[in-house]
């Protein structure tokens, strides 16, 4: 399942990547390029704004009801019946784009030397060069509820 987000929704898109769900979100798109991609690309809208949940062609939507994240979350979860994340640290929570294995050596300078010397396992995005591992934030990612 693919999902776009609105505006009001960063901190839900970002949170949904790092859980490895699919989650176009760009802060600059206006509601009829979201609409134009959700259609394009078969998207469900997330949304906060009842002028795009109540546009025909957003018909394809799920309208967040809830202030707090890990509520917002829910709500989807829910929604959707999903029992479980697709992997997190699958994606990346900056730009989307799946992430990739890439060698220790390789990251020696480009990550804090403590982490360094404590992980073996690094993924990149290809896309915006981001370096990620599986330390003690990914150990406490779980589902809410």
């Amino acid at each position: 399942m693919k999902f776009i987000a609105d505006v009001m929704l960063g901190r839900l898109a970002k949170r949904m990547r790092l859980l490895g769900f699919d989650v176009l979100y760009d802060r600059t798109m206006n509601d009829n390029e979201i609409i134009r991609l959700s259609l394009a690309q078969n998207r469900v809208i997330l949304t906060r704004d009842t002028g795009l949940a109540g546009r025909p062609l957003a018909s394809h939507h799920v309208f967040i009801n809830h202030d707090a994240l890990n509520d917002q979350l829910i709500q989807i979860l829910d929604t959707f019946t999903i029992a479980s994340i697709p992997g997190p640290l699958t994606r990346c929570s900056r730009c989307n784009e799946r992430l990739v294995s890439i060698a220790r050596p390789d990251v020696k300078d480009r990550v804090p030397q403590y982490v360094y010397e404590r992980y073996d396992d690094f993924s990149w995005c290809s896309k915006c060069k981001r370096i990620y591992w599986k330390g003690t934030h990914v150990r406490n990612m779980r589902l809410p509820g």
